[in-house]
């Protein structure tokens, strides 16, 4: 939500991406769409590709702010449109994106923020539209705009529009000892729009996301090292008064892989762990480090 999605969980999130893929978004914000909007090109069998899944994590934290002290169970369906008539030259593919993400606990979500609407627990339900496109196999270049709502009555609707830039470095480290090595470099930026009281921010989140493969390949498990910061101009608030610019470093490992690759290739499992700095004079509602656990399951056909 407030801050997305990630992600590719799409990570997430996407924010997102789906799960159980290659990701070229760090997981960790949550939200699947930044991984399933960035990496789209990675489903190659068909016109049309459905992604539906959910997340649990032990807190929801998001661009290194915490939105909810509880366990957090967050499903999520994403429907990705390919436009394999817009390719040719160097655009080797294009494609539209629609989903939808939620966030919903047992409970309220503590922080001081009330519970009190018609679906008390369900705290976010979001919408999100989106492009992809992906230049001579390696650049993708993704432009969502989503709507963050809570039917919890936990905070006031708005929206972001979201860019990511990733480039996919697949094969260019044929000397490092890992099989399907990659840095997987990325830059986020996100651009809130009508956020209640106070003036719109834009967030900007450079991030490498170091991966490879162990196992064997048919049953092969892709583990990913997040490295990700967050900055942003109005999103911070500083706990003396003002704003700041550096909201936190966030890293951890990921591990994700497809269980019974013969008789359910389109099940993906993950999981892992994420662990925040944040900066100690923003008023995050985090302490001097977070540890954040989680799993998921996702299905794709």
């Amino acid at each position: 939500m407030k801050s997305i999605g990630g992600a590719l969980v799409l990570m997430t999130a996407a924010a997102g991406p789906a799960l159980g893929q290659e990701t070229d978004i760090p997981l960790g914000d949550e939200r699947p769409p930044e991984v399933a909007i960035l990496d789209p090109m990675a489903q190659d069998e068909g016109r049309f590709g459905v992604d539906v899944g959910a997340v649990a994590v032990s807190q929801y934290i998001s661009r290194g702010v915490a939105f909810a002290e509880e366990p957090s169970l967050q499903p999520y369906a994403n429907i990705r449109i390919d436009l394999p008539e817009l390719t040719g030259g160097a655009v080797t593919g294009v494609n539209l994106t629609f989903g939808t993400w939620s966030s919903l606990q047992d409970g309220p979500p503590g922080l001081g923020q009330t519970n009190d609407g018609d679906f008390p627990g369900w705290y976010e339900a979001d919408l999100y539209a989106g492009a992809t496109i992906q230049l001579r196999d390696r650049w993708n270049g993704a432009l969502t705009y989503y709507r963050y709502h809570s039917p919890a009555d936990s905070f006031a609707d708005y929206g972001d529009l979201e860019l990511i830039v990733g480039y996919d470095d697949a094969g260019r480290w044929e000397g490092v000892p890992l099989r399907g090595f990659r840095l997987n470099p990325a830059l986020r930026l996100a651009h809130e729009l009508d956020r209640p009281g106070r003036k719109d921010a834009l967030y900007v989140q450079p991030s490498l996301t170091p991966s490879f493969g162990l196992g064997a390949p048919e049953r092969e498990l892709t583990v990913s090292i997040p490295l990700v910061a967050g900055f942003s101009d109005h999103y911070y608030d500083a706990i003396g008064g003002g704003k700041a610019d550096y909201g936190f470093f966030r890293t951890g490992v990921a591990v994700s892989m497809t269980p019974f690759p013969q008789a359910v290739e389109s099940l993906s499992l993950s999981g892992g762990v994420d662990l925040w700095f944040p900066n100690a004079d923003v008023a995050s509602g985090l302490d001097d480090q977070e540890l954040v656990t989680r799993f998921g399951v996702n299905w794709s056909f």
